[in-house]
């Protein structure tokens, strides 16, 4: 055997010699990274601790917001009722606002009729819930000694004096029952309270509630 044939046999083959230097690379590579990103941390610099600025936190004992447990922030009031009667279009009971005036109860019940006399009431005064609105209105009767005594009387309609019109002043009271008081009264006699106006056709306990205070026998 020759010394070209010995060496031939026994050399590395390509192939080995090939995929041994292959794992020596790729070690060679992961040591590189590894060590790489081992220089990375610890070379970094420390992060910068940021701290959140704190707000106050204020809140109302019932865990609303504290600009709605304001108390000049109040809950909207509930309406006023109110009954207005007297020398009003629409006399009868209305709801308004709260902090509405005399003068919007009138406006709600139709505003003022003719014989009105604003000036014996304060327009402007305020309103609380429940109040009876009794706007006063002239009684003129048709002579001057009817005046007088109604006058006299505290501005009340005298239901056996007063003509139609005056009696139509009153709330409820429309031409045709003016004009039927006035028959009663002649046929039957002068009343005697304002109670007796029941035995008038049309006129019930409901107009009977409204006229009180402002009429009388």
């Amino acid at each position: 055997m020759g010394r070209h044939d010995f060496f031939s046999r026994y050399a590395p083959r390509p192939s080995r010699l090939r995929f041994a230097v292959s794992r020596v690379a790729v070690f060679v590579l992961v040591l590189i990274v590894l060590g790489w990103i081992g220089l990375s941390i610890l070379l970094a610099p420390p992060p910068k601790s940021t701290q959140l600025d704190t707000l106050p936190l204020v809140s109302s004992p019932s865990g609303t917001p504290a600009e709605e447990s304001d108390p000049g922030r109040s809950a909207t009031p509930a309406a006023l009722t109110v009954h207005v009667v007297g020398a009003v279009k629409k006399p009868g009971v209305y709801q308004l606002a709260a902090g509405s005036r005399i003068v919007d109860a009138i406006a709600a019940a139709g505003g003022m009729t003719k014989r009105a006399v604003p000036e014996r009431l304060n327009l402007a005064a305020l309103l609380v819930d429940g109040q009876q609105v009794v706007l006063p209105g002239a009684t003129a009767t048709g002579g001057q000694g009817a005046d007088a005594a109604s006058e006299s009387s505290g501005g009340k309609v005298s239901l056996n004096t007063a003509d139609a019109d005056a009696l139509q002043e009153l709330p409820g009271i429309g031409p045709s029952l003016a004009q039927r008081i006035i028959d009663f009264r002649t046929k039957n006699g002068p009343f005697t309270s304002v109670a007796d106006l029941d035995a008038v056709s049309g006129i019930g306990p409901s107009i009977l509630a409204n006229l009180e205070g402002l009429a009388e026998p």
